[in-house]
């Protein structure tokens, strides 16, 4: 099943108080002076598609100024099936349709319409906190499967729970105990699933980084200090392959025995101080720490390859051409980055580029693009419909 995105339609929704916008089912180029709405044109089709959005903001703050209500429309279509999917903004809340009929947790936006974004925040993965490259992982993780998407709201929020009871004192007792259990159990299936997909990641990591750099060896690792020796994923199934230990039960003592070994440390922090929310990503470049000796360039080549890869696990695992959203990347690459990342898209997945800077693109790849011409600062008539430029 591949979906091509074929129209979004904005209505009171950030700076466009009536648009709508035609894509091209491979390549489409929004260009225009900064600050005229371009990169909330791709936020629209990532909510749409994925069910959030890379800024994280508030119902309200999707709302255009002085607007009481919102909404953004996406229509697809593969093959004689259609795919429609409304955003709703009303009373700082949000709420889906699919096919006219409300989405809810059974009936999610995510997962029939992939999506993979790229911003330019996303070329500092190395460089940020451990979260952002535990986001990576869970955000793809959630789009693919469900048991995925349950297993990190549950584990989140059984989180919340026993870090409530250790700032309130309390570290043991029959309600600390039932917490903890809890966490030990979803926490170890959420590894299991983030450590499996991980490690489909890697080898296309490594294949797109060697295009970009191929005179440096790249290598991956997956941390958790929590896990007792090594454990490696049946690549048949979920089951436990450890080193040593009950198969079935491995990963879940070893979360236990570290949650017991840091008490004291959870007494002083009043939080939990181990668990799948402290794993981390670590990157290598010929066996040096790619976060501290490796290069503007070379952090960026590794975030660039982690992203294709990205499009390569969602083809394997779903059979699906992803929408690819790339918001202003090109001006962050140098040239052989820029050309590498030129030469796939619109070929590897649906593809919309946003751009202030239309000379970035070589004329081969803007003879296969749509551009659609933004207007300048200052809002769009509700009337007016995109310039297309041929």
């Amino acid at each position: 099943m591949s979906y091509i995105v074929k129209s979004l339609t904005l209505k009171n929704f950030r700076s466009y108080d009536d648009y709508a916008l035609e894509l091209d089912p491979n390549l489409t180029i929004l260009t225009g002076p900064n600050a005229t709405g371009k990169t909330n044109l791709l936020e629209a089709l990532e909510l749409l598609t994925t069910g959030r959005s890379f800024r994280r903001p508030l119902a309200a703050d999707l709302l255009h100024i002085g607007s009481e209500y919102g909404q953004a429309h996406l229509y697809a279509q593969d093959g004689s099936l259609r795919r429609e999917v409304t955003l709703f903004l009303k009373e700082g809340k949000r709420s889906y349709e699919v096919n006219t009929k409300p989405a809810s947790v059974k009936n999610p936006v995510a997962g029939p319409l992939p999506c993979v974004i790229f911003t330019p925040s996303d070329l500092r993965i190395i460089k940020d906190s451990a979260e952002k490259r535990r986001d990576a992982l869970d955000e793809l993780g959630q789009q693919l499967s469900g048991t995925y998407r349950r297993l990190r709201s549950e584990y989140g929020k059984i989180l919340v729970q026993r870090n409530r009871l250790l700032k309130e004192n309390i570290f043991s007792g029959v309600l600390m105990q039932a917490w903890t259990d809890r966490l030990v159990r979803v926490g170890a299936a959420l590894y299991k699933k983030r450590l499996s997909l991980f490690n489909l990641l890697v080898p296309h990591i490594k294949q797109h980084h060697s295009a970009l750099d191929a005179k440096i060896q790249l290598h991956l690792s997956y941390r958790a200090e929590w896990m007792m020796g090594e454990y490696v994923p049946d690549p048949a199934g979920d089951a436990d392959s450890p080193s040593g230990g009950d198969s079935d039960t491995y990963v879940e003592d070893c979360l236990m025995r570290a949650l017991a070994a840091n008490k004291e440390k959870e007494h002083s922090l009043k939080r939990t101080a181990v668990g799948p929310h402290r794993d981390d990503v670590a990157f290598t470049l010929d066996g040096k720490d790619a976060r501290t000796f490796g290069s503007q360039g070379q952090q960026r080549s590794i975030a660039l390859a982690w992203k294709l890869a990205e499009i390569n696990v969602i083809e394997e695992l779903g059979a699906a051409r992803p929408l690819l959203l790339l918001d202003d990347v090109m001006s962050e690459l140098d040239g052989g980055r820029r050309a590498r990342l030129a030469g796939m898209v619109g070929t590897v997945a649906q593809t919309v580029i946003t751009t202030a800077h239309i000379d970035y693109f070589e004329k081969e790849l803007l003879g296969r693009a749509k551009t659609v011409t933004l207007p300048p600062a200052g809002g769009i008539p509700a009337h007016e419909k995109p310039v297309t430029v041929a």
